[in-house]
């Protein structure tokens, strides 16, 4: 049972977190604007400044996607049933959607199997 004073520790470190997160994010959203802005029309420069964005942040691509590969794992973990270190790793080599969307007609066949009584 929580006691009121966890529940204020809890708000005081979860406001906090919220506020970077927020801030972050719209220091996010400034700089892709102000990239954007910076670019020329649409040419053949646009691409080369869109790779030379994307090599200057790789660590933070890299990052967001791992992230993003961990929340899919966790989804594919309780909704599949299936094993979350497992899922992580499928997740990485074949990018989320196409895990879960592989993993979810597995899951849906065996579920026909079942109701259909085979």
């Amino acid at each position: 049972m929580k006691t009121w004073t966890d529940k204020k520790i809890a708000l005081a470190l979860l406001l906090p977190s919220v506020m970077i997160v927020v801030y972050w994010i719209i220091k996010g959203l400034i700089k892709l604007y102000n990239w954007f802005i910076s670019l020329p029309d649409y040419s053949s420069a646009w691409w080369g400044s869109l790779g030379s964005f994307c090599i200057n942040n790789l660590s933070i691509i890299i990052v967001v996607y791992l992230i993003i590969c961990l929340q899919v794992a966790g989804v594919a973990e309780f909704r599949f049933k299936k094993n979350f270190l497992k899922a992580f790793i499928f997740g990485i080599l074949m990018t989320p959607p196409i895990m879960l969307i592989t993993w979810g007609k597995k899951q849906s066949i065996v579920e026909t199997d079942l109701q259909n009584g085979g």
